[in-house]
C-alpha cells in the first residue's frame, strides 16, 4: 500500500511521548552523576579532614 503526501500529513503516531525506556535512560543518568557527586564530595571531605588511608 502506497500513500501520498496528503495520506502522509494525516499520519498520527511515533514518538511524541516520552516512552519507557527514554525514563529508564533518563533514571539510569541521574543516577550516575549523583554517585560521581558522592563520590568526589566524599573525597574533597577526606583530603580536607586529612582523613585519607594511606596505600601499603
Amino acid at each position: 500500500m502506497r500513500l501520498n503526501e496528503r495520506s502522509l500529513d494525516n499520519v498520527i503516531g511515533g514518538s511524541t511521548t516520552l516512552s519507557g525506556t527514554v525514563l529508564t535512560a533518563i533514571t539510569n543518568i541521574i543516577k550516575i552523576l549523583l554517585d560521581a557527586g558522592n563520590g568526589v564530595g566524599s573525597a574533597i571531605r577526606r583530603a580536607v579532614d586529612n582523613d585519607i588511608c594511606p596505600l601499603k
